[in-house]
């Protein structure tokens, strides 16, 4: 064969190959572009950067002596995002439901209010084996992912439960109330305690992560950070040692009276009545009387703060609220009985003020005072006899006081009530924490108010005379008793009680100093508290609570006192008073629901008052 036809050969067949090359190329670039197109498309789509939140820690809380109350630690918790899922989200949130025991149509309701494009978190502080089972089966759970996140560390569970509060997601209400401020789903506020009234200050600012992902919303590698800066820090004035010895003298004293009633036990300590409502529970209030700073501030029974930690569970928030003895209820702000004879305080200062009482007042007992055909008795069955006015408070006697209420109310019928407000009664005080009862001090204008018929809209003598010894329509809480005493004992000052101290940032700065503010300065003369003061001694040396505090340490100055609540139901249990009496460095309230007796009240307030000085001056003498 020629050379020329042998090229020419060559080029045909090299021709072909080019052309069956070129055939491939072409065949597979439709395969890829055409028939592949939508799959690769998608990836390509999937492959994107995301901006995703970083939740920042909130402040701590911390003790008058820095000892962190609540802190926080990182959990593991599992979001989801809708448009990542695509047309696989019902069945994806359908695993994740048994996966995490989340109620199907809860979790669903919750995604589809939110917006497509972001996480939406569905549990926070999961197990370890739910962490597990999710990264096993990741692949089949489209949108899902796990973050870390800081959750809330309540460093001893329940103390302090209904001061410190708990946190939970914003709610839909929340929501449109605070978006203004920044808030969006997902985000994580106080709901109760100093958690909701300090807010503001405890919420920090969240960071953001820029971050490579997935077709399925997971994550390749992360671009980028921008820190969180954690929220600010609250110092208060509670004195760790006293709320601690307050919650166990509180939480002991209920224990030790159901025990009795429910054996129908009596002893010399105690007056119980068998077979009647037994205490439900109780508060205490404990307050610097100089400056109005709270040092304890307990509610019994109280709950477990760490059920909030992550999301509290449905089975403990519905034990918790169908529970009868009501442990979210915050006694010492919102329980609102009649203060008993605390209230003769009040009628005592109007008393010296209005009608010329001095101490050396002569009264007679006969055992009741008599208006009319109606007998008001005295609780010392066939009276005292002669009595002056100290001794008539350190007994607590009722006539004396029946007297004075009704010369009080034919000077003017509302002058007994002026003075109850000028001790804050009626009033809020101001405490800061939230849903705080005002208490009601009831007069002629409330009658007419509430009740419809003429002749119930009408202020009688009577009502006043109950009044005078705190009973009837009356109703006060236990920070507010306090308050009264703290009142009494620094010579006249009403101040608003303030748990926390200050607010500092995260370098330690301080952001906000906070100090109790003076409500009111009782319009009254330096003799007239004096002689309440030496009245209130005498209820501890001689009186009604001499049995409790006869062998105690420092002289105490005190007021008993039990309010009526009604058939087939012990009445309530209070003792107010503030300690050392000459130089008082504490003034408290405890309160018993349904604790019967005064004198039920009165071994735990001589526990928390010798705790309290006792530690104080171990403290000064370490300090010398």
């Amino acid at each position: 064969m020629a050379v020329e036809d042998r090229f020419n050969q060559r080029v045909k067949y090299f021709g072909m190959i080019i052309i069956l090359l070129f055939i491939i190329l072409v065949g597979r670039l439709f395969y890829l572009q055409v028939v592949l197109g939508e799959k690769y498309q998608e990836l390509a789509n999937g492959n994107r950067i995301d901006i995703r939140e970083i939740q920042a820690p909130r402040g701590k809380i911390r003790a008058q002596n820095g000892k962190i109350l609540i802190s926080n630690r990182l959990a593991y918790t599992v979001s989801i995002i809708p448009e990542k899922a695509n047309d696989e989200l019902n069945s994806t949130l359908q695993k994740v439901s048994k996966i995490l025991n989340i109620d199907f149509e809860k979790m669903k309701e919750k995604v589809n209010d939110k917006l497509k494009n972001k996480a939406i978190i569905l549990k926070r502080d999961i197990s370890q084996k739910e962490l597990v089972i999710i990264e096993e089966r990741k692949n089949e759970l489209p949108g899902v992912i796990i973050d870390k996140v800081p959750v809330r560390d309540y460093v001893y569970n329940s103390f302090g439960s209904h001061m410190l509060g708990y946190v939970g997601e914003i709610s839909a209400s929340q929501l449109k109330r605070l978006s203004s401020l920044g808030y969006e789903a997902n985000d994580i506020v106080g709901k109760t305690g100093l958690e909701k009234e300090y807010e503001k200050y405890l919420q920090g600012i969240d960071g953001r992560k820029q971050i490579e992902v997935n077709s399925l919303g997971q994550k390749i590698r992360t671009l980028g950070i921008d820190q969180p800066i954690s929220g600010n820090d609250l110092v208060l004035n509670i004195d760790f040692e006293l709320q601690k010895a307050i919650e166990k003298y509180l939480k002991n004293g209920l224990k030790r009276l159901r025990k009795e009633m429910a054996q129908g036990e009596k002893n010399d300590s105690s007056s119980v009545n068998e077979g009647v409502q037994p205490p439900t529970g109780g508060a205490v209030v404990a307050l610097n009387p100089k400056t109005g700073e709270v040092l304890a501030l307990a509610s019994a029974p109280e709950y477990d703060l760490s059920y909030f930690s992550g999301g509290i569970s449905i089975s403990k928030w519905r034990a918790l609220n169908t529970n009868p003895l009501r442990p979210l209820f915050n006694r010492a702000i919102r329980s609102t009985p009649p203060s008993g004879s605390i209230f003769k305080l009040v009628t005592g200062t109007a008393a010296i003020e209005e009608l010329g009482i001095t101490g050396g007042s002569h009264f007679y007992d006969p055992g009741y005072y008599k208006v009319g055909n109606i007998k008001f008795e005295n609780w010392w069955t066939g009276g005292q006899g002669s009595l002056n006015f100290i001794e008539s408070i350190a007994f607590s006697n009722n006539t004396v006081f029946y007297k004075l209420g009704h010369r009080l109310y034919k000077l003017d019928k509302g002058l007994l009530q002026k003075y109850a407000r000028e001790y804050g009664l009626g009033s809020k005080t101001g405490i800061d924490l939230p849903n705080e009862e005002s208490g009601l001090v009831p007069d002629a204008a409330w009658r007419k108010k509430t009740f419809d018929k003429r002749i119930n809209q009408i202020w009688l003598p009577g009502y006043t005379i109950n009044l005078s010894i705190g009973q009837g329509n009356l109703r006060t809480t236990p920070v507010q008793l306090a308050s009264l005493v703290a009142t009494v004992a620094n010579g006249g000052t009403l101040y608003s009680p303030q748990i926390v101290d200050k607010v500092i940032d995260y370098k330690g700065n301080i952001v906000k100093d906070f100090k109790s503010e003076v409500l009111n300065k009782l319009p009254v003369e330096d003799r007239t508290l004096r002689i309440l003061q030496r009245g209130m001694v005498g209820v501890t040396t001689y009186g009604t609570a001499r049995s409790a505090f006869e062998d105690f340490n420092f002289k105490v100055a005190g007021k008993t006192g039990t309010a009526q609540t009604g058939p087939g139901k012990n009445n309530h249990a209070w003792f107010s008073g503030y300690a050392p009496a000459s130089n008082p460095q504490i003034a408290i309230a405890v309160f018993l629901e349904y604790g019967d007796s005064s004198s039920n009240t009165l071994p735990i307030a001589k526990k928390i008052l010798r705790s309290y000085l006792d530690s104080k001056m171990k403290s000064e003498e370490k300090e010398e």
